[in-house]
């Protein structure tokens, strides 16, 4: 396994052609990595594939570490503009964490991004990992300890930085953008002036089936009584959310369980703890507007991940995990 480390995999994981005279240093130093993440119950059965990004992003991190510039250094410095006063997500750091130095804390989140992977082909093709998962912290002590002992003799790479290689990177580049204003105006889009004049001014609809929905389009919105003019292929979906705004009204279906509100009927609180966190992690699963309505409200409080202080972790950071797996269904984009 060590072996296979070469100076291709290297150049490719640095997003360069270019040899530098640091790269068989670290090089050597990725083959010292290599038996503890082959050890650890959490890459063990893994292809070798896998086995071997993980020990390169680990050596990246430490390139970067030294060289305070490539592919960390952008992550981090994306991140804590976009949420002042944090350092890392998920990870509490102390008064020890060095900003310009190695920490097992950083080490921990290049090992999670690993191991959380937001989906590829299919929607429902992510994975979700526990970042306070104590075998995260024991492999993270390892790979800090190989790093910290050879902290002295790290070249320092300033010529040919890493390109952007941490996942998430690319989506901490999109602005928030505010919550768009439900406030009623004579100017507003038609179909959710309606929406709004029908609830009292509430943003939120719910719709347990499509018959439902469909008479609301046609009684209320005015919508002609025609099947193509209907929005047919929305016939198999039930639990549908209306979201009016000035941007006009946004439709979801199949979320309404999730959402803890005295206006929705559907509201399951068992089936909102086993979803929720769904909404952020599947692409396509809930529009991001209303998904930031809900957060903003307070209507989806029992989101959790599936695992122990799911609740706290994805709530204190679902802002981000929402850019990690949405990708580009984040604020639309």
């Amino acid at each position: 396994m060590i072996s296979s480390l070469n100076l291709q995999q290297w150049l490719r994981a640095n997003g360069r052609r270019k040899v530098m005279e640091s790269d068989k240093w670290y090089i050597d130093f990725a083959s010292t990595l290599m038996p503890a993440v082959t050890g650890s119950s959490l890459f063990k059965g893994q292809k070798p594939e896998a086995q071997e990004q993980a020990v390169w992003a680990l050596t990246l991190y430490f390139q970067d570490s030294i060289g305070q510039n490539g592919g960390w250094t952008d992550f981090t410095r994306h991140y804590r503009t976009l949420y002042p006063g944090r350092t890392l997500p998920f990870l509490p750091t102390g008064e020890n964490y060095a900003a310009d130095e190695i920490n097992p804390e950083d080490v921990a989140l290049v090992l999670w991004t690993q191991l959380a992977r937001p989906a590829r082909k299919q929607p429902g093709d992510y994975t979700l990992f526990n970042p306070e998962d104590e075998r995260l912290a024991a492999l993270a002590g390892v790979a800090y300890d190989l790093m910290d002992t050879s902290f002295e003799q790290a070249p320092v790479n300033d010529e040919a930085p890493s390109i952007p290689w941490v996942k998430g990177t690319d989506s901490l580049l999109t602005p928030a953008a505010p919550l768009p204003d439900s406030a009623m105006r004579p100017d507003m889009n038609p179909n959710a002036l309606r929406c709004l004049a029908h609830t009292g001014g509430y943003p939120l609809l719910y719709f347990a089936d499509y018959d439902e929905l469909r008479r609301f389009f046609v009684d209320t919105l005015g919508w002609p009584d025609r099947p193509g003019a209907l929005l047919p292929d929305l016939a198999p979906c039930r639990e549908f959310v209306i979201y009016a705004n000035t941007k006009g009204i946004l439709l979801a279906h199949d979320v309404a369980a999730c959402f803890r509100d005295p206006h929705n009927p559907m509201y399951d609180p068992q089936r909102a703890i086993e979803e929720g966190h769904t909404l952020f992690c599947q692409p396509g699963r809930c529009p991001f507007d209303l998904l930031k309505a809900g957060m903003a409200l307070g209507l989806l409080p029992d989101a959790r991940f599936p695992f122990h202080n799911g609740r706290v972790l994805l709530h204190d950071n679902w802002d981000f995990v929402a850019r990690y797996y949405l990708g580009e269904y984040y604020e639309g984009r």
